[in-house]
């Protein structure tokens, strides 16, 4: 190849290379935002949705949050926790069989779906989460819903507390009216 034709592709490579950066000097890689813990996209939302209809019940929330969770527990994958699974995935923490035993409502040693799922819908402030998000009042929660609102509010987890830690107070009834003699 000839001197001045490599000379020129060098140029015109060369002015490529400064008519790009000149265009894209101000694009990034934008990084994304760090998700919080807990909180779904769509694709997930639609996940909870478990019977498909377009909104997340409380008790579809209650078990798309057990399944979620279960893995940090389920060491021998049965889809129900055992006491020494339960201790193993938190040694260290303190009451563990306690609060597993008031979770394991038919005492027979395995937290089962239902009992985790009946906890988590007991649990005040997933109650009262779902509530505040839920603003149309309708007892579900639809996309736009979820979105708006604080999907934290929703993280239960069972080694948070038992129900009885958690359940909201039970109404007070107002006392009998009074009469003058």
């Amino acid at each position: 190849m000839p001197a001045t034709a490599s000379l020129a592709k060098g140029r015109v490579s060369l002015l490529g290379g400064a008519i790009l950066s000149v265009l894209f000097s101000s694009c990034r890689t934008i990084e994304p935002e760090p998700e919080e813990p807990g909180v779904m996209d769509q694709a997930t939302f639609a996940l909870a949705d478990l019977d498909g209809d377009g909104k997340v019940s409380q008790q579809e929330m209650a078990k798309f949050k057990h399944r979620e969770g279960l893995a940090e527990f389920d060491l021998d994958s049965n889809q129900q926790i055992s006491l020494s699974e339960w201790q193993a995935a938190k040694p260290s923490a303190p009451d563990t069989a306690e609060i597993f035993h008031r979770l394991d409502r038919d005492g027979d040693g395995e937290i089962t779906e239902d009992e985790a799922v009946e906890s988590i819908l007991e649990s005040a402030p997933f109650v009262e989460g779902f509530r505040l998000m839920d603003t149309n009042g309708d007892g579900h929660l639809h996309w736009e819903e979820y979105l708006a609102g604080d999907g934290a509010s929703l993280n239960a987890t069972l080694f948070s507390g038992a129900p009885a830690d958690q359940a909201p107070p039970a109404p007070q009834s107002p006392p009998p009216p009074t009469t003058a003699p």
